[in-house]
């Protein structure tokens, strides 16, 4: 027998809801039937008995264990319980999520039970108020004012900005910095009856920089509260977290264990604790940094035949970048990617990102369907029904990767998590998550060095191109999803893995079908290696009708411009301008050049020739000064030497006056005087 471990799947149940003490209220245990939840997992057994006897709880489980229901039901049944029912704008819970899109979920679930609450109850709870960003928040106190919420999700900045009536988090790149109040005005609601706060996905709030924000939050809120931190990996910083949010806390921890395996000789292999579910297969695949896609193409391939039935599938990418450049191609290859493709990032607008996920999630069982991504699609998200997670980049962050993985294998459900590996330096990546409790298992699509391999390389590459050059835009797109993917991988915290120096820039440039390589420092050195790809620039251009006509607007300017500076120079005109130019007088111009003119530049083996002109001109001068004032003095007898010493001196003298004389004339023609003053004249 192998001593490879191999995890049994863990139960999915813990118990009946019959057996949880108190018993559940009989209309929210119909409603967990009707769902098909008839018993119990591990971390909802063990965390809704201690939220009912008023305990603060700490929830580490791993993702897909059912953490979600695990809040949602006592946050229900203590509000139910309630001896007096909460008034028209007071908050009994509230629930602070690190996303827009993990708030909307769980908003959904509440709203699945509170929608199903019996007709005939005397004090019906109304629905929960979902407080995010890309809704006005008018909009939210509005529905708050007209219907109360005795639930209110929401995400960090949202909530600050209604409960205190201001906010200090920037509303993302794509919208810039929200305008704020300065922080005098009043928040919406009352929060002293408040029962429950839970912070979900609370490693990820802190990790996104809602620290601040979140001690705002706590302390406005009243300390006679249940709070709840649920977490699939803890930290330091969720430690101090808890020591400021939290009174006597009780931790929960739910792990994966490894069933019991025997060696050859009959004796026990020990089995570690994993932090992915045990109906997840997680294995890698070993490939070169040119061949991701030809891989990624097998993979697709593979996991989609009659045997296999993969339906859905999420593939990670490192960049917002990335995803945008690689959607656009992938959609504009039907025959090598039949399938029906979506893209999610943090860069789109919280409109354009509410329709792709419920496009995904709502897609037919007989089509498939896949959902390219960065990091913002991988905490907390329950998106249904997801049978592969592909890492094509892995993430920047390691605890990421558990995260991520487990998109798929929830509730139980068996699911596959694949991340690609280049080869070299990166297969130590392996051993590390071993290391932190993630093990992995090779597997093998084809061999990564095969001919095969570079064949369908080189045609999936001519294939790129070709979908590039019918379109600028894509070219843009391109160069700026190569450069992102650089600058994400020389982050990596496991950088003693993930070295940029030992990656094959240029071969990945190929790989992205590139026309050209980009002006950076990383690929200093490399050009050589580069097969310039032929393109008339001038020529091509974008399918946008607006942006080509902006383009060919902006190229015509160009063309005349240079036009313009490049006049044909005659022989006797590259004379003079190899030469410092002179006035009128003979003296060298002193006049500076106008701005914007370059200024020709001399090679140095010039130097001495110019040196030797000047001297030349300097003589010349000298003797025509002599020659003149050998005429004005030739009245005058020479009778000996010290005349003629005299005369010299003259001449010396008479230079010295003339260039005064100039100076002061120039002075004079800028409406100056000798001792500096301006000179203005009036005419009456």
């Amino acid at each position: 027998m192998s001593t490879i471990d191999r995890l049994a799947s863990a139960p999915s149940f813990a118990g009946s809801w019959s057996s949880l003490q108190p018993s559940l209220t009989p209309w929210i245990a119909d409603v967990l039937r009707d769902m098909g939840f008839s018993n119990m997992t591990p971390v909802q057994a063990a965390t809704i008995p201690l939220f009912m006897q008023h305990k603060d709880t700490v929830v580490e489980a791993v993702t897909g264990s059912g953490k979600t229901l695990a809040f949602v039901i006592p946050v229900l049944e203590k509000i139910i319980r309630r001896e007096k029912p909460l008034g028209k704008r007071e908050i009994g819970a509230i629930i602070i999520s690190p996303t827009r899109e993990l708030a909307t979920q769980i908003h959904s679930v509440f709203s699945s039970f509170i929608s199903a609450q019996p007709s005939t109850s005397s004090t019906p709870l109304p629905p929960p108020l979902l407080l995010i960003g890309g809704i006005p928040l008018a909009s939210d106190v509005k529905s708050f004012y007209e219907s109360g919420a005795d639930i209110i999700v929401g995400t960090p900045g949202r909530l600050e900005e209604f409960l205190l009536g201001n906010s200090s988090v920037s509303s993302g790149p794509q919208h810039g910095k929200r305008k704020t109040s300065s922080g005098n005005s009043l928040g919406v609601g009352s929060t002293k009856e408040l029962e429950v706060l839970v912070m979900d996905e609370a490693d990820r709030l802190l990790d996104l920089g809602f620290t601040p924000t979140l001690n705002r939050l706590l302390s406005h809120l009243p300390k006679q509260r249940r709070t709840g931190l649920f977490s699939a990996t803890m930290s330091d910083g969720l430690s101090q977290l808890v020591r400021v949010g939290l009174r006597n806390p009780v931790k929960v921890v739910v792990k994966v264990e490894a069933k019991k395996q025997y060696d050859d000789k009959g004796a026990e292999v020990k089995g570690a604790d994993r932090k992915t579910p045990a109906s997840l297969s997680n294995v890698y695949v070993v490939c070169t940094p040119s061949s991701k896609f030809v891989t990624l193409s097998r993979i697709l391939s593979s996991e989609t035949t009659a045997t296999s039935t993969a339906r859905k599938f999420i593939i990670y990418f490192s960049t917002c970048a990335c995803v945008d450049y690689f959607y656009k191609l992938l959609s504009a290859l039907p025959e090598a990617f039949p399938y029906s493709i979506h893209s999610l990032h943090g860069q789109m607008s919280p409109t354009r990102r509410s329709a792709t996920f419920e496009a995904f999630s709502s897609l037919p069982s007989e089509t498939t369907g896949i959902l390219l991504c960065t990091d913002v699609a991988a905490r907390g998200l329950d998106l249904p029904d997801v049978d592969v997670v592909v890492q094509f980049d892995p993430p920047q962050d390691p605890k990421v990767f558990s995260h991520r993985a487990g998109r798929t294998a929830r509730a139980g459900r068996e699911g596959k998590a694949i991340v690609l590996i280049t080869q070299g330096r990166e297969e130590e990546y392996i051993e590390f998550l071993r290391v932190r409790k993630v093990p992995l298992t090779r597997l093998n699509y084809s061999e990564p060095t095969s001919k095969k391999d570079l064949t369908d390389e080189i045609a999936l590459v001519e294939q790129f191109r070709r979908i590039v050059l019918t379109d600028r835009d894509l070219h843009e797109r391109g160069m700026k999803a190569f450069v992102s993917f650089v600058k994400s991988y020389s982050k990596h915290e496991a950088s003693f893995i993930f070295r940029i120096k030992d990656l094959d820039l240029v071969r990945i440039a190929r790989m992205y079908g590139l026309l050209q390589l980009p002006k950076m420092p990383e690929i200093k050195g490399k050009e050589v290696e580069w097969e310039k790809v032929q393109v008339d620039w001038d020529a091509y251009g974008y399918l946008d009708k607006v942006r080509e006509k902006q383009r060919r607007s902006q190229l015509a300017a160009q063309n005349e411009a240079r036009k313009r500076t490049k006049r044909p120079i005659d022989d006797q005109d590259a004379e003079n301008d190899a030469r410092p130019s002179e006035d009128a007088d003979g003296e060298p111009s002193t006049k500076k050049k106008k701005p914007g003119k370059p200024i020709a530049t001399k090679a140095w083996s010039n130097k001495d020739d110019a040196e030797a002109r000047a001297k030349l001109r300097r003589e010349k001068k000298l003797r025509k000064l002599k020659a003149l004032h050998a005429k004005q003095e030739a009245g005058r007898p020479t009778n000996d030497e010290g005349d003629l010493e005299e005369g010299e001196g003259d001449w010396k003298e008479e230079l010295a006056r003339k260039k005064m004389a100039q100076r002061e004339a120039k002075k004079k023609d800028r409406g100056t005087t000798s001792n500096g003053m301006a000179q203005v004249e009036f005419d009456l």
